[in-house]
């Protein structure tokens, strides 16, 4: 699905009213300046950032600034949508046309309509269905040790793993949705919470694709137009093929739920049968023996098979197909309808 787009739209209008942002030399000439966003309210009061950009010289702004989660925006939640970008800028446009009483001349709609105005970042996820949340979870950490990208290890944040976080052109990060909604930025609007959409999401992992501007330039992805569902996907399984994975990790969901990210690593390394006391000082080793012994773990000795029996292929979880969306999501109104056609 879409879940965040920065867009500029070809639309003449006089400029919003919102101030702007200026920076000064220590001679106080204006080095530069930009106009300040506004918010457009969508559904269940959910905003997206808007400005005005360029001119004609009349005084008038030649462009739109969009940039925020177009999924959000029109569905009040982005637990799952549409790939179809053009489509839900397209509705985005007529919700912000009628809350700031714009007047886009046929033309202008046409273009929007079809796709044809620039791209400058694109956020595209999916959520893949482990067995329970716990699995999830662990299945994230694992990740944490066992997986590379180009951007090398990841980095791991307030239970997100991220791979090129700070990169210009492109990143993933994973996470457990079910966790995700409940946090203050990802939590459901009152009216939809228990309608069904934790439940689906209590076992979904969330892998997301951020594309910047240099990469979109890069891939000659430069118009939404460029966008179809099927290309969504498939530049989406692309980038995930540059994670470089082991091509199996063992989890054990009550033992790695709990273990803080110190131990994770001695206890990955003593399921797979390393000697531990070759590769770690001594006050380490006895360090990480007692806390590990709080858990019920002995590194003292071999690995039983129950410690390793829980063995998830990861290339068969992120090879598989992404989740769908329920069917009871279209009959409550619960995603945009332009998703409707992939099903």
């Amino acid at each position: 699905m879409i879940d965040w787009a920065r867009v500029s739209l070809p639309f003449v209008h006089c400029p919003l009213n919102a101030g702007e942002i200026f920076s000064m030399d220590e001679d106080g000439q204006v080095e530069w300046r930009t106009p300040k966003r506004k918010q457009a309210t969508g559904s269940y009061e959910k905003k997206i950032s808007i400005k005005s950009t360029g001119g004609n010289g009349q005084g008038m702004a030649t462009h739109l600034w969009v940039s925020g989660n177009p999924s959000k925006f029109l569905q009040g939640h982005n637990v799952f949508g549409s790939d179809d970008l053009v489509s839900l800028i397209y509705d985005t446009f007529k919700v912000i046309v009628k809350q700031f009483n714009f007047t886009p001349t046929m033309h202008e709609l046409k273009q929007i309509k079809h796709g044809l105005y620039d791209v400058g970042m694109l956020d595209i996820n999916y959520s893949f269905e482990l067995p329970t949340r716990a699995d999830v979870l662990a299945f994230i950490r694992a990740m944490e040790f066992k997986a590379k990208t180009r951007h090398g290890r990841p980095s791991m944040k307030g239970g997100t793993l991220y791979f090129g976080k700070t990169s210009e052109r492109w990143a993933i990060k994973l996470y457990c949705k079910a966790e995700e909604i409940k946090t203050k930025s990802g939590c459901l609007p009152e009216p939809l919470i228990n309608k069904g959409i934790e439940l689906w999401a209590d076992n979904k992992l969330r892998i997301e694709l951020r594309l910047h501007g240099k990469e979109l330039t890069k891939l000659d992805l430069l118009q939404a137009k460029d966008f179809n569902p099927a290309l969504v996907q498939s530049v989406f399984n692309t980038y995930l093929g540059r994670i470089d994975m082991a091509e199996q990790i063992r989890l054990n969901n009550q033992i790695t739920s709990k273990l803080p990210n110190k131990l994770l690593s001695t206890y990955t390394l003593w399921t797979e049968g390393h000697d531990l006391r070759s590769m770690m000082s001594k006050p380490t080793y006895y360090r990480h023996r007692k806390d590990l012994m709080v858990h019920g773990i002995n590194i003292d000795l071999r690995p039983c098979e129950s410690a390793i029996s829980n063995v998830i292929p990861m290339f068969r979880i992120l090879e598989a197909k992404a989740a769908s969306i329920p069917d009871w999501a279209f009959d409550k109104n619960m995603v945009h309808y332009s998703a409707k056609a992939a099903v």
